[in-house]
């Protein structure tokens, strides 16, 4: 796997392009640890709503990520988009699922796999945060539950 991550404060930059996708479940590579709430957001380019909710997802990851440290993971899957070759943003599209830009995703790692708890397209940061929140009791619980099994 060939990657690009920048650690920007405690939010991880990934430019798609930088990634190996193919695989069954391609959030695993960000979705690693148990007890960990995973947050993910999905821009592109020429995107007017990411760039006005991109500050505010920064602000978010640093407030968030101080009150819970090593509790909460924030990841921001970039698309390169050109109008003459949108390929990038119809495969991602492909790989996520998702229907539009920004699209927020929180998951968390269970012995079942990952478990999807959250998606938005657009949603406000206060949502968002409470939707993270709820998801500590589920990772914690998921976290317990992996390892009575090991």
């Amino acid at each position: 796997m060939t990657q690009t991550l920048e650690k920007a404060s405690l939010l991880n930059k990934i430019d798609f392009k930088d990634y190996d996708w193919a695989k069954n479940n391609p959030l695993s590579q960000i979705v690693t640890d148990y007890g960990v709430v995973y947050v993910t957001s999905i821009t592109r380019d020429g995107c007017s709503g990411c760039e006005e909710q991109k500050p505010l997802f920064q602000e978010l990851a640093q407030k968030v990520g101080k009150e819970y440290p090593g509790k909460v993971s924030f990841s921001n899957i970039h698309i390169r988009y050109v109008e003459d070759d949108p390929g990038q943003s119809q495969e991602a599209k492909s790989v996520f699922g998702h229907g539009s830009y920004p699209t927020y995703m929180v998951h968390v790692k269970s012995r079942h796999g990952l478990l999807e708890l959250y998606r938005a397209a657009y949603p406000s940061m206060e949502e968002l945060q409470k939707q993270i929140v709820d998801a500590f009791e589920l990772a914690d619980l998921y976290g317990k539950d992996a390892e009575k099994t090991r």
